[in-house]
């Protein structure tokens, strides 16, 4: 579904190469890296769509030639900074990430509502539904930020560091219901994270941006101490 051939990822400054990577729908996959390695830069470019090195196709289009507009039908993305809009409510916010599939008016159908109830639901934002975006804690931002991307349905979703502001018992049910939507839904769902247990734990896939090769690298199983030695040098 999405696949890297010889890419080299950084914006003016090469950071590490993707030699040869395919990822396909029903994954849930890690991203593993020590900070500054290049794991928001690499979503980033998948978002502007700007691989100027080598090539990513996405169901066999190339992923540079795409309108914005079916970018946005094919990829979403959770950032780690609360993209609200201070005057809207929590309900509207979640409204946006349907925005893409509507005509000139903007207007939601029926269906486009029903989704974004169902993802309220399965987050359980019903309480803050009629709260403005401004009025929300660190770790409920997190978790309409989730739901928005999820109410987008694009086949691909992206998340950085999606449960940074949670608490434990939150964290756990977040990659639970990541990994549950990515085989029910066959959607190819990847973090960029930091929960390195929770990663092995839940991920069927753990992607590792290699402190001394500079080379992404994939494994299907990995033992801690090992991926902390890959990603970090340590």
């Amino acid at each position: 579904m999405l696949k890297f051939e010889n890419c080299m990822i950084g914006h003016g400054q090469p950071l590490y190469e993707i030699p040869d990577l395919k990822l396909d729908q029903g994954e849930f996959v890690a991203l593993i890296g020590a900070n500054g390695s290049g794991k928001s830069t690499l979503m980033d470019s998948l978002i502007q769509g700007k691989f100027p090195n080598g090539k990513v196709t996405v169901e066999g289009k190339n992923w540079n030639d795409l309108k914005l507009i079916d970018r946005a039908r094919q990829i979403t993305l959770v950032d780690n900074h609360f993209l609200g809009f201070d005057y809207l409510k929590v309900n509207e916010y979640l409204e946006l990430g349907r925005h893409s599939y509507t005509n000139f008016t903007g207007r939601l159908s029926s269906e486009d509502r029903e989704i974004v109830r169902k993802y309220s639901d399965i987050l359980h934002l019903e309480p803050l539904l009629d709260q403005s975006t401004s009025t929300l804690s660190d770790g409920e931002r997190q978790r309409v930020g989730i739901a928005k991307a999820l109410i987008q349905e694009t086949p691909i979703i992206l998340l950085d560091e999606p449960t940074a502001f949670l608490d434990y018992p939150t964290k756990k049910e977040v990659m639970s219901l990541l990994g549950k939507i990515a085989k029910e839904s066959n959607r190819l769902v990847i973090i960029a994270s930091h929960d390195i247990d929770f990663c092995i734990e839940f991920c069927s896939r753990i992607l590792i941006i290699e402190k001394q090769s500079k080379v992404l690298q994939s494994y299907e199983t990995i033992a801690h101490d090992e991926l902390v030695a890959k990603a970090f040098g340590v």
